[in-house]
């Protein structure tokens, strides 16, 4: 992830034994606030140990600044948390349609009726994660637009943005229910999944980068960020939303969503027991 680029002007070393105020310029992605200001207070300390010792000001400063570029407008604290809010939306939905609904539907014996039909486990797992993936879809989608339009998001109905965002939607919606489908394939007791909600939400919403920038997390929550399908949906979101950018961005977070529903699938389908 690139969050910056420091420019250093060809003639930089000339002005600079010629007093003639050389400058360099920090290219920052300002989409984080909280990387932008420690990669700008960082280069600043980098350009004042270059200035010591201090040289006897004349007309034209000898001494080297820095001019900070931001790549984009200005983002609101609002605007960077609607990623992670539209992505929390869409897990909400996902658990409650996702494997709670088969669980439920054991609590009260109507698994029955269709664990006799002729239909394949897979057929099976499939129709349960669409379901799930379509309510879900819905819910992501509504706070997705009512979001961009109280965040002040630019342009918020531009039709490709939108096109590209309802992608994303999907695939970060299958990918969640086919996750919840396969962490209750085997759960009997319909209070499983209801206590486990709370440690979802914190397993995977906070080290996804959604409230606080992953480079600033200790070893063993950026493992852990590695592999959470939020991450790669919040990155996605971030970059649509606050970044307006296209697909070719957003490529690897949606490989990795796409391979991830295609894994935990074909393990709820191998876990699966078509038995009372």
């Amino acid at each position: 992830m690139l969050n910056g680029v420091l420019t250093i002007p060809p003639d930089f070393s000339r002005r600079v034994l010629a007093k003639e105020n050389p400058r360099v310029a920090l290219i920052e992605d300002n989409t984080d606030t909280f990387v932008s200001s420690t990669l700008g207070a960082t280069i600043n300390g980098m350009v004042s140990a270059y200035n010591e010792p201090a040289v006897t000001a004349t007309r034209m400063s000898g001494q080297a600044t820095l001019d900070v570029v931001e790549v984009y407008p200005y983002v609101p604290y609002i605007q960077y948390l609607l990623p992670g809010s539209v992505v929390m939306s869409i897990f909400m939905m996902v658990m409650i349609g996702g494997g709670i609904i088969f669980i439920d539907d054991k609590a009260r014996g109507l698994h029955e009726g269709y664990l006799v039909t002729p239909i394949t486990k897979f057929e099976l797992i499939a129709g349960f994660n669409l379901s799930g993936t379509i309510k879900a879809v819905i819910a992501g989608a509504v706070l997705m637009t009512l979001g961009s339009v109280i965040a002040g998001i630019p342009d918020p109905f531009a039709p490709l943005r939108l096109l590209r965002l309802l992608t994303v939607i999907v695939v970060t919606a299958f990918a969640l229910i086919s996750m919840m489908f396969l962490l209750m394939v085997r759960v009997s007791d319909p209070l499983v999944p209801r206590a486990t909600f709370g440690v979802l939400n914190t397993l995977l919403y906070f080290p996804s980068g959604a409230v606080y920038p992953q480079q600033g997390f200790p070893a063993w929550m950026q493992a852990i960020a590695a592999v959470d399908p939020f991450t790669y949906a919040v990155h996605a979101f971030k970059s649509l939303l606050l970044k307006n950018t296209g697909f070719e961005a957003i490529g690897f977070d949606l490989l990795f969503l796409v391979v991830f529903s295609a894994v935990t699938m074909t393990a709820a389908t191998l876990l699966f027991r078509r038995t009372l």
